[in-house]
């Protein structure tokens, strides 16, 4: 078999999540916000190579066009975290910025998706969630991480 394989692929609850013992995942989805660090959660990579969020974003009845927040932090050391960047080029000029990752919930309802966060150099990986947009309902989020390494 050609490519990569990774002898440790551990799923385990991130936020908002539970384990059964017989390996069932149930979301027990909280209520997100604007602003603030209610949604926030840590976890210990040191050692691996990649990270997936599986996430399970709810727009709440009535509302539409939700913006979904992920801010992504990456800590060498499990004291200081550094954001997450992104680049544009122009001409000869290349800009960086902190970025952010963004989902839009078109409707009310469920949104499952997947979003891969390469960490090979980092010790401990910290995500917060917020949302934009609500008009009065804040959506709800609860998320698994699969952690890949050898």
């Amino acid at each position: 078999m050609s490519g990569t394989y990774y002898s440790v692929q551990p799923t385990v609850p991130f936020i908002n999540a539970t384990k059964s013992v017989a390996g069932a995942f149930t979301f027990a989805l909280v209520s997100l916000a604007a602003t603030g660090t209610a949604n926030r959660a840590e976890f210990d990579v040191d050692g691996m190579q990649q990270a997936v969020l599986l996430v399970k974003y709810h727009v709440a009845t009535g509302e539409t066009n939700n913006v979904l927040v992920v801010k992504v932090e990456f800590s060498p050391d499990g004291t200081n975290y550094f954001q997450e960047a992104t680049e544009a080029v122009a001409t000869s000029t290349i800009t960086e910025y902190q970025a952010t990752r963004q989902f839009t919930g078109a409707a009310a309802g469920d949104y499952l998706f997947r979003i891969a966060i390469p960490l090979a150099d980092v010790k401990k990986l910290r995500i917060t969630f917020t949302e934009t947009g609500a008009a009065s309902v804040q959506g709800a989020i609860g998320a698994l991480i699969t952690v890949s390494g050898q």
